[in-house]
């Protein structure tokens, strides 16, 4: 991403280009990134490509021709040769800001999920209705171990949901209530932790990265207090939160009585 942002343009006083965009309705930001540019003009010059030959575009009307000065472009060289001599650089300043503003957007970095459920602080949610037949409660949140001790203590040994064909195969009884939430019959032991994973939602984890970790809660350096390593502290904590498909949903439009 930082390469992805690290150059801006902004287009020379009174460029033909920039008016012959606009003329299109196709505005650009006062600065903006090559690839923005690179893919307008080429959008708007696209109809107009030589047939069979994708990368060699005939300029049609004159208005394009005195633009670009040519009467063919050749996509590759787009760039350098027709877009360039339109734009100039923005200031250091402002492209670094920029830079930053738009890494900062666009980041994303998936949540480790197995560290969600090795956490012994991480807590989830269990239907109601699979509590009440599994636990006998309505318990508000479970910490992984118990909950999948509970689950799978469920599947084994009661025999109104849950038939044993093997010392791995079971199976979900007919008409029972589970039939309509796991779109299969038989599955295998191994495959019970799986088959909680998709009916828990993650809530969060009680601790932070720093009461979880063992090396880093024992680790004097990293305990020290400072700026850098809260922000580092924050971040992953935030990754590890977020980040993720686990968490409860609701629907956009809202909730509706």
């Amino acid at each position: 991403m930082a390469e992805k942002y690290a150059t801006w343009w902004t287009f020379k006083p009174l460029s033909p280009l920039k008016s012959y965009l606009n003329e299109r309705e196709i505005v650009l930001d006062e600065y903006f990134c090559p690839n923005e540019i690179k893919e307008q003009v080429i959008n708007v010059l696209r109809n107009a490509h030589q047939y069979s030959n994708t990368d060699v575009i005939m300029l049609m009307d004159e208005e394009q021709q005195m633009v670009f000065d040519s009467w063919f472009i050749f996509l590759p060289d787009i760039v350098e040769e027709y877009i360039m001599p339109h734009i100039v650089a923005a200031p250091v300043e402002i492209a670094q800001a920029l830079q930053n503003k738009h890494m900062t957007a666009d980041f994303y970095m998936d949540s480790p999920l197995d560290i969600i459920y090795k956490d012994s602080s991480s807590v989830f949610w269990l239907p109601p209705s699979i509590d009440c037949v599994s636990n006998k409660s309505t318990e508000k949140f479970f910490y992984w171990n118990k909950l999948l001790f509970i689950f799978t203590d469920f599947c084994l040994n009661n025999k109104n949901y849950f038939t044993r064909h093997s010392d791995t195969i079971l199976s979900i009884n007919e008409n029972t209530f589970l039939t309509h939430i796991f779109g299969f019959k038989y599955f295998h032991l191994s495959q019970i932790e799986n088959m909680l994973k998709k009916i828990t939602k993650f809530l969060g984890r009680k601790n932070g990265i720093i009461q979880s970790c063992h090396f880093m809660k024992n680790n004097s350096l990293l305990r020290v207090p400072s700026t850098i390593n809260h922000q580092v502290f924050t971040f992953i904590d935030d990754i590890i939160n977020n980040n993720n498909n686990l968490m409860p949903s609701f629907p956009p439009s809202g909730i509706y009585l």
